[in-house]
């Protein structure tokens, strides 16, 4: 497993942590669950970007 591998996986974690979070009911009140679902949407989007971003840039090297 590589550096890239593993940062994916702990985003991975964190957005299984926060949905528990919601599914369990954990959110206190509407702000807190407006909250948690952003912080999923940020990690989600982090995450993707990450991947785009390394499989290009290897892509990149590859054909070089």
């Amino acid at each position: 497993m590589d550096i890239w591998d593993e940062v994916v996986s702990e985003y991975n974690n964190e957005l299984n942590k926060l949905r528990n979070n919601i599914s369990d009911g954990q959110a206190d009140n509407f702000a807190h669950y407006r909250q948690l679902v952003g912080n999923i949407y940020g990690i989600e989007w982090s995450r993707n970007k990450l991947t785009e971003i390394v499989k290009k840039r290897l892509y990149e090297e590859e054909d070089d």
